[in-house]
């Protein structure tokens, strides 16, 4: 099962002033956790980039589309968890930490400017399925 906001307040009581929080829970739930964006964060770590970079753009256009920001990415503590997050999301898939590195300026970073690349070095729960297959046409 795909971690949990829930399971990131547990995994990091630190940041327990987050539970509730309808922005955090937002960008946990309906960004960092999209399957999608899933699959993009665990390609762009085997390209040895950080795993935010697959949808940093999307978390900062969220933060930027709220008139008074409670999840306020300008502050350190809230960038750390964000990486965090991040990290209770791809555990399961066995992507361990392996290196903090500044986002590469491509991306466009405005307000995250550096976090953590990830390694497929630990068990795993759960897994990608990529299948190419072919369509039947009917006759």
């Amino acid at each position: 099962m795909k971690a949990t906001f829930n399971d990131f307040i547990q995994n990091a009581p630190n940041y327990k002033k987050f539970d509730g929080n309808l922005e955090a829970i937002h960008i946990f739930k309906n960004i960092l956790s999209d399957d999608d964006n899933i699959i993009a964060m665990i390609d762009i770590s085997e390209a040895e980039k950080p795993a935010l970079c697959a949808c940093l753009s999307q978390v900062e256009s969220y933060y930027k589309s709220q008139s008074s920001p409670i999840f306020n990415l300008t502050d350190n503590f809230t960038k750390q968890a964000l990486g965090t997050m991040v990290r209770v999301i791809l555990e399961p898939f066995g992507y361990l930490i392996k290196s903090q590195k500044n986002i590469p300026k491509s991306f466009n970073p405005q307000f995250v400017t550096s976090a953590m690349t990830y390694a497929k070095t630990g068990p795993a729960t759960m897994k990608v399925v990529r299948r190419v297959v072919r369509r039947i046409e009917k006759i």
